[in-house]
Order: C-alpha cells, then structure tokens, then sequence
C-alpha cells in the first residue's frame, strides 16, 4: 500500500552538551522541499500525496494533511479552514507551509496551512516566500482524444506568499515560459522579483531551447525581459548580485552573461563571456568576482558528421572576474582529475565550506582518471580539498584530504565519504 512520508522537527536542549534532551517535535505530513528561518520563526515547506484513489474505501478527511505536535500532543488532520486551491494548479496534491515559533521552543505557536496544487523550487526573502510548479503542456495527436506530454512545451506557475511571524498569506500568482533550474535563479530586490529561464529543448533543431530573464513587480506583474538568449542551449547556473544578474548556459561552450537589472523595465545584456567547460554553480566573492564549480569539457569529431560530442573531463573551478561588466574574463582556473570525477558542491551549496577570514573554500570530491583508449576511469581516491581564492593570489591549493586508494577499491566507500563541511565562522 503507498504510503506518505512526514517531515518532522526535533528541537533540542543542549545546555548541557554532553546531555542534549529532545524537548519538542512537530510534523508535518509530506516529503520536505524545503526550509527556512527567518529571525525567531522556522518555515517548513513539504509536498503531500492524498490517497484519492482510496477515498471511496475510507474516511474521505483522509485526503488532508495531518500535523503533529508534541506539545498538545496533537496528531490530527488540517482543519478545513486552513485548505486552500492555488490557482490554476494541475497537481492532485498539497503544499504544506508550517511556521514555527521558535522564541519559545516548547510552547511556540506552530501554524500550518495546505495549499492544494505542488510545488518545486522554492526561494525565500525576509517578507516573501516564492514557490514554483512545472505545467507540461499535452497535445492533441490527430483527431483522437489521445493526449501526449511534451516537456519541451513547458511552462511554470510562480506562488508568492507573505511572511509576516507565523501569518502565512497568499499575495498573488503568474505563469511564465519555460522551466526554473533551483533556488539562485530566482532572487527578490528592491520590491521585484527576478527570475531567468529555460524555454523548450535543447536538442530540438526546428524549435531550439533558449533562455530568458523576467522581472516582476509586487503584484507578480510582468514589467521586464531579456529575452531569446543563447538559443540551442540551457540554463546550468545562475546568480543574482544587487543590481546584476549573472547566468551560465551551456551546450559546447561556456557563455557566462552579464545583465543589468538596475532598471526593472529596462533589463540588458552587459556582457558576454564564452570558454570551454561550464559551471553549475556561482558563488560570489566579492562583487566583483565570481567563483564557479563545474566541470571542463571537450569537443570529440562526430564520426556521423554533424555537431561535435561533447564530453566531460575534470571538475573545473574557475575564478572570474566581472569588474569590467562588458568584458568579463576567466581570472584562474583549476581542472581536478578526469572524467568521472565530482563533487556534491555541483549541486548542493551546502557543501561548500568557508572561512572568510581566510578566504578559504573546501568540498568533498572523488577523484577518478581515464586510461587506455576506451576512456575507462580509473578510481584515484577520495574525500576533500581546500583552496585559498583571491582576486590577487587566483585559486591556490591549501589542503589535500584526499585518502589514497586502498587496494582491490575501485570505487569511493560511500558508508565512509564526506559528504558535507562545517562552514567557519559558523552561520548565525
């Protein structure tokens, strides 16, 4: 029988800590999508499947929510009034937003509100939460009733809630062209939200992917775009700073945009920037350089004619440099290993360590080779590494934490791997 997963929260006393004590927990029915804290207030965000097809078997509240919490020892489905519709949703299934009061951990007010329709990527503001959900677009094949989904016709819906403590409130929703990547393709500035996408397929010839940037207003309105850029290709990273939007697509080489956004209605182009390999990942150093996790890539002959294989080889760290928006450049580069070879900072940011102070940036990876004319790979160890990147010094190798290879291991232990690092000073 399927079953749904809850997400839950464990808060915990650790005054005494060699004696932690688990004083609360709270849940909330569905898979987590993400969270959030904001000052004294913690923001759940999990999606639930209803057991609809069930509904003529048993008790039809079954298909709400159900929230626990320790505290009243309460274990219950959501109450009707707390049940929404986004608008236009698709989806049979719920967005469960929980606020959680954490000035006062075992008594806090918890709230929880279910929104009917899914949702996917999240971003989060001080006074907004955005959430997003993918509507595929079906046709209709000849003149039967047969309906095909097509994922390169797809579209996305953009929820957006305001926060204010533990009042949760719907503000207003909008639908745009294309697919969202994560969390840094969207960003809230100065009132607007800003957001840059992949429209369609890449590898479709008569109707090739390209890439647009949209600006909204308070009311989710289109004021806006950049639009059709990099056409044949997809968005692979991207990062909003202030007043300049900065995105990497890719499908044989790197082009690295630059884009003023200081004027929401007026959306340009600054600056481009095309080098082998791409980045799925851009972190700031400062404001004028920019950090990017990747991988390095090469353009094999197609033996068939036509556009060349493109193949990935070592993870890639690239250092740039955007001080000069109309002409950004590649300061410094590191290729680690071969193909096969990666890290879970391509995607995951969390796994990025930091120490400020020392301008230092270490991640966990594995580090493989290619042999022979096969391109076999060739297991060479794994663990983390750590490098000092500054504008004056570029990427510099501090610290080697990568274990040699035992022997008969072919592979990384995954039991054993580092999968994440502390961040130094730690976060607030």
């Amino acid at each position: 029988m399927p079953m749904n997963s809850a997400t839950t929260v464990r808060l915990y006393d650790i005054n005494k800590r060699t004696q932690p004590k688990l004083i609360r927990e709270i849940g909330a029915e569905g898979y987590l999508n993400s969270a959030r804290k904001t000052e004294d207030t913690l923001y759940l965000v999990t999606n639930m499947h209803p057991m609809i097809w069930a509904m003529e078997e048993i008790d039809g509240a079954a298909v709400r929510p159900r929230v626990m919490d320790s505290a009243n020892k309460k274990n219950d489905y959501m109450a009707y009034k707390d049940i929404a519709i986004l608008p236009g949703a698709m989806e049979p299934s719920y967005t469960v937003v929980t606020a959680i009061d954490l000035d006062s951990p075992e008594t806090g007010q918890l709230v929880t509100k279910g929104y009917l329709g899914s949702s996917e990527q999240m971003y989060m503001s001080k006074d907004h939460l955005y959430l997003t959900a993918t509507k595929y677009t079906v046709e209709q094949q000849g003149n039967s009733n047969t309906m095909i989904w097509n994922p390169g016709l797809a579209s996305t819906q953009f929820f957006k809630f305001t926060l204010e403590g533990l009042n949760v409130e719907f503000a207003g929703s909008t639908e745009l062209k294309g697919t969202v990547l994560n969390q840094f393709s969207m960003d809230e500035h100065a009132g607007y939200f800003r957001t840059v996408m992949t429209e369609g397929n890449m590898w479709d010839d008569k109707n090739p992917s390209k890439n647009h940037l949209f600006i909204l207003d308070k009311g989710m309105k289109l004021v806006g775009s950049v639009e059709n850029l990099a056409k044949g290709e997809r968005i692979y990273s991207a990062r909003f700073m202030g007043d300049k939007a900065y995105m990497v697509t890719f499908r044989e080489t790197d082009p690295l945009f630059v884009i003023d956004v200081a004027e929401p209605t007026k959306p340009k182009v600054l600056g481009e920037l095309k080098i082998p390999g791409f980045s799925n990942y851009l972190h700031p150093l400062d404001e004028n350089h920019l950090i990017g996790f990747g991988y390095e890539t090469v353009a094999e002959k197609n033996p068939s004619g036509g556009e060349p294989f493109i193949r990935t080889k070592g993870m890639k760290i690239s250092l740039f440099d955007v001080s000069d928006f109309a002409n950004p450049n590649e300061k410094d580069t590191e290729i680690i290993g071969g193909q096969g070879t990666y890290s879970p900072v391509q995607y995951d940011h969390k796994a990025l360590f930091q120490h400020k102070d020392r301008n230092l940036f270490g991640f966990p990876i594995s580090i493989y080779e290619e042999t022979g004319k096969n391109h076999d790979l060739k297991f060479n160890g794994a663990g983390a590494l750590i490098y000092e990147i500054t504008p004056e010094k570029g990427i510099v190798l501090k610290g080697d934490l990568v274990a040699p290879v035992a022997k008969g291991e072919p592979y990384e232990a995954w039991d054993t791997q580092v999968q994440r690092q502390r961040r130094w000073p730690p976060a607030s």
